[in-house]
């Protein structure tokens, strides 16, 4: 039965995420507020069961299956609240603050999270009726067992094939098919339970899609890509491709595609290789006007690329080669070298876009340019007042690019147009484009009164030099991301980090010591595995896809970790300060993996790290439990701290740490963290 509850509570969760990250652009920071309510609910939860040391009535199996056919009811009503409360709550297609996204996140995740947390420490409490001294270490591990399971199915198989309410009905199914085993509760009401959770599970599949969110025209096409939500929408005919609830690319944007193909393309005199990162409306038709030899366009998602293709976003034109890969990927694999490669990717607001915003991919793209090749990016247009947080983002911009280039000029337009080049760059587009008779619309009627060259001078003299650089592994724009979030809605996360403190302080007030060491495992536990999460997003881009598998291999150590520490027979308290002690010295080598790997460090040795940390987090579990005395009060105590812990230890990590101190500075931190731990274990007295 706890099995099956973890089969079905993960792919539910990672459900949720790509729910959440399609209603907020993909942006990253949601998915640790995502963590973090599941786990601070989920602890709330495991609360309820013991009625906070005060043991609640006796367990009922009938009432353990009908809140089992709960959660798969309550798992088809969150996926759906995901996505029509965002528009009725917040205006359509405005920007969300973070406490108004902490709280959507929190309003609808809740009710399942909570649940889930009550149903573990439940079930043991059935499982002590039948058998008095049944073990707490064995919920543990079937939870873990069963949270595993559901991941690796969800990462090998479910993601690739199945939409989400596809996903809910497949990963409840055991759930309900385990009620009819459980002794004790086959009940009329137990039935009528199970009947009304399949009759819930198979209307969400039946009219899945009615269930998207409204879009502004006439939806032509949806499909749930391994990268990614895709949607192809027809305004008035005007059709724009959609990608996680974000406009990607529009067939109607021609003043922006002549700008971002001429600006770069006219300072190089016989532009023959083309290197395309993304595209938007119109740009192959202004590409061809150069007749190159070779237009080389990457697009990571196939099915995207090909969409593009079928709705004439993206024109066949003679040269092009459309390459399924990410970009930062194909290069570091490619021998070519380019005369221009346009990065034609929004502003950096999220982690996976970043990456092609960094020192790690300019050295890249220098390394595949002919001499005098040209590099191109975008960032959103300015007006003539700067606020200091913008100015800090450009200036980040422009000295991470002139790291590699000797001239880096910026070019105000539709957007802020960023020219990087080995020799001079020149502003003047119009006579460059009359010396080559290439005729353009936009550029010849209004460049002249738009880019004067005192508004030129005047948007470049924004640079400041000591602004520091926007690094793979210290991604500064991030950071100033994340801030220039809070500063556009008035925001503060200071009386939020107060009360989080304070509530921290008190919690710890209120446990033993031997949780305190499963507060702090718990969140070095969930702080290593976000730590991982950025990393693998920094390096590779594509973290939905591979989410689930880092989630399952950070739970995959848990599972062999508290099997040896429950049949350990030594001296618990020296175990348990060793486990801290190697917790601490795996964090400080993955630290120096980043500084000194880099580009080498390979998914494969992301999943070992995982699971030697998974390993000994689980570990502790079984050793402070037994310390702590295996009652029914003290399991439950044991699983709050350790939810609690990752709950902090998520936040921490994902908005403090990273973005402040970047990766290696976060995982630094984690090790201090446990260190400390390690002084607590050792004061602990099994005989007290």
């Amino acid at each position: 039965m706890v099995v099956t509850t973890g089969i079905a509570s993960v792919p539910a969760q990672l459900v949720f995420v790509r729910e959440y990250l399609a209603q907020f652009q993909g942006n990253e920071i949601v998915i640790a507020l995502i963590f973090f309510c599941w786990l601070m609910f989920g602890g709330v939860g495991t609360a309820l069961a013991r009625g906070w040391g005060n043991p609640t009535p006796s367990a009922s199996p009938t009432t353990l299956a009908m809140l089992s056919s709960l959660l798969a009811v309550l798992a088809v009503g969150q996926v759906v609240a995901i996505r029509w409360l965002r528009d009725l709550i917040f205006l359509h297609g405005v920007s969300v603050g973070f406490y108004s996204t902490l709280g959507f996140v929190g309003l609808t995740l809740w009710p399942y999270a909570v649940l889930v947390g009550f149903v573990l420490p439940y079930s043991l409490r059935v499982a002590r009726q039948q058998t008095a001294d049944y073990p707490g270490n064995r919920i543990y591990m079937a939870d873990n067992a069963g949270d595993v399971a559901g991941g690796a199915i969800f990462s090998i198989g479910l993601v690739f094939w199945l939409t989400p309410l596809q996903v809910i009905l497949a990963v409840h199914l055991p759930l309900l098919a385990a009620l009819f085993r459980l002794q004790g509760s086959m009940r009329r009401r137990t039935i009528a339970g199970i009947l009304v959770a399949m009759l819930t599970l198979g209307a969400g599949v039946a009219w899945e899609r009615e269930t998207l969110p409204d879009r502004n025209g006439r939806r032509v096409f949806y499909a749930e890509s391994r990268y990614g939500r895709i949607e192809v929408v027809d305004n008035e005919g005007e059709i724009t491709l959609f990608n996680d609830g974000q406009p990607g690319i529009s067939s109607q944007d021609p003043a922006l595609a002549e700008e971002l193909v001429h600006f770069p393309l006219a300072q190089v005199a016989h532009p023959r290789r083309l290197l395309l990162v993304s595209t938007v409306g119109g740009m192959m038709a202004e590409v061809i006007k150069y007749h190159p030899e070779m237009i080389d366009y990457v697009e990571l998602d196939p099915l995207a690329a090909r969409l593009q293709h079928e709705y004439g976003l993206v024109a066949s034109i003679p040269g092009l080669k459309i390459i399924a890969d990410d970009a930062r990927a194909y290069l570091m694999k490619t021998s070519v070298a380019y005369d221009a490669i346009l990065v034609n990717l929004s502003e950096p607001d999220t982690y996976q876009v970043n990456r092609f915003f960094t020192a790690g991919f300019f050295a890249l793209a220098k390394a595949h340019l002919v001499p005098g090749g040209v590099l191109s990016f975008a960032a959103e247009g300015v007006a003539d007042y700067v606020s200091p947080t913008r100015q800090r983002q450009l200036s980040c911009l422009a000295n991470t690019a002139a790291r590699f280039f000797s001239q880096v000029t910026l070019m105000p337009g539709q957007r802020l147009i960023f020219l990087c080049r080995d020799g001079p760059v020149r502003t003047d587009i119009p006579l460059l484009l009359k010396a080559k008779s290439i005729p353009t619309a936009y550029i010849q009627r209004y460049f002249s009164g738009d880019l004067t060259d005192a508004r030129i001078r005047q948007i470049n003299a924004l640079v400041n030099t000591a602004t520091p650089l926007n690094l793979d592994f210290n991604p500064y724009l991030m950071r100033m991301a994340f801030v220039g979030w809070l500063v556009r809605h008035g925001e503060s996360p200071l009386w939020f980090g107060v009360a989080l403190a304070l509530a921290t302080l008190f919690y710890l007030t209120r446990i033993s010591r031997p949780q305190w060491v499963l507060l702090t495992s718990g969140g070095i536990n969930i702080g290593a595995e976000m730590v991982a999460i950025f990393t693998f997003q920094v390096l590779y881009g594509y973290i939905y896809l591979e989410l689930g598998m880092l989630v399952t291999v950070f739970l995959a150590g848990l599972l062999p970790g508290a099997w040896t520490g429950g049949r350990f027979g030594g001296d618990r308290r020296r175990a348990l300060m060793m486990a801290d002690l190697l917790l601490g010295v795996l964090l400080v080598l993955f630290a120096l993996l980043l500084i000194f790997a880099r580009q080498a460090l390979s998914v494969p040795l992301l999943y070992f790290f995982g699971l030697l940390i998974s390993f000994f987090c689980g570990f502790q579990f079984p050793l402070a439990l037994r310390v702590a005395g295996d009652g029914t009060v003290a399991a439950a105590r044991s699983f709050s701290a350790d939810l609690l812990g990752a709950a902090g230890g998520v936040l921490l990590v994902s908005l403090m740490l990273i973005p402040f101190l970047g990766l290696i500075g976060a995982t630094f931190c984690l090790a201090g963290i446990k260190m400390i731990s390690l002084v607590v274990a050792g004061t602990i007295d099994e005989t007290a």
